[in-house]
């Protein structure tokens, strides 16, 4: 059985997914609650274009971000001050677009017996880049990276994590799960799954609600800049490791 609090992020208007992500759990007979998240395209203008500037003029991402990255952000942290607020130590934040794997419940069950406020494991399964570090927890397999992966299917975010994320990494000069992967901003180290118990269907429910039109010169852009910046962000966490230990 799982006690720990679990959490859903889903817009108001995507009842589909909402109705995907509560069938498996109800499955499992898992009770959650429900995060509403933030519409970027309904945001205040001036807000958006604030918010907007601060990828606009930064040297930490290749693009500015959309209103959707905006809003996907502004949700993720409200998940994160729901954690760092919770009466238990961790809770987990699903996506409303996963599908959960039939060990979910298991590893969950396992994982909580002896998680801390210091935790964040990624449940996907996704491997990062540069393995540090990996610990069985009640034989579960749970790995650390150098780099994180990037993506935000589902986590468990223990209180003081999620407040020293708030602290560090609660702008907007990249997407959250970028932030996330940026060490050396906020020290948050992220755990993750050897086998995952989760992954994401976004096609299963009518794809992305993160809208990016974009113009085509503007998306050659982005492809060619990617991986400059994602290894700029490797190589600063390896620094930030040889630093630190």
């Amino acid at each position: 059985m799982i006690t720990i609090p679990i959490y859903v992020i889903n817009l108001e208007r995507a009842t589909r997914r909402l109705d995907y992500i509560s069938g498996q759990l109800l499955e499992y007979n898992i009770k959650f609650k429900r995060i509403d998240a933030i519409e970027g395209v309904k945001l205040e203008s001036r807000s958006l274009k604030n918010y907007q500037n601060q990828s606009k003029y930064t040297t930490q991402h290749y693009s500015m971000l959309s209103s959707g990255e905006i809003g996907c952000a502004l949700s993720w942290h409200k998940a994160w001050d729901l954690a760092s607020n919770a009466d238990n130590q961790a809770i987990i934040v699903l996506e409303d677009d996963v599908e959960i794997s039939d060990n979910f419940t298991q590893t969950i069950s396992k994982l909580e017996k002896s998680l801390d406020k210091d935790i964040v494991i990624d449940l996907s399964g996704k491997q990062g880049f540069l393995e540090k570090e990996r610990k069985i927890v009640n034989g579960i397999t749970i790995i650390r990276y150098s780099t994180p992966p990037l993506g935000n299917q589902g986590a468990i975010y223990g209180k003081n994590s999620a407040e020293r994320l708030l602290a560090n990494v609660a702008d907007f000069k990249s997407p959250s799960d970028t932030l996330r992967q940026m060490i050396w901003r906020h020290g948050v180290q992220t755990w993750s799954l050897e086998r995952g118990c989760l992954s994401h269907q976004t096609q299963e429910v009518g794809g992305s609600t993160i809208q990016n039109r974009k113009k085509i010169f503007t998306k050659i852009k982005n492809e060619l800049m990617r991986p400059i910046y994602r290894g700029a962000i490797i190589v600063r966490n390896i620094f930030f490791d040889l630093t630190n230990r």
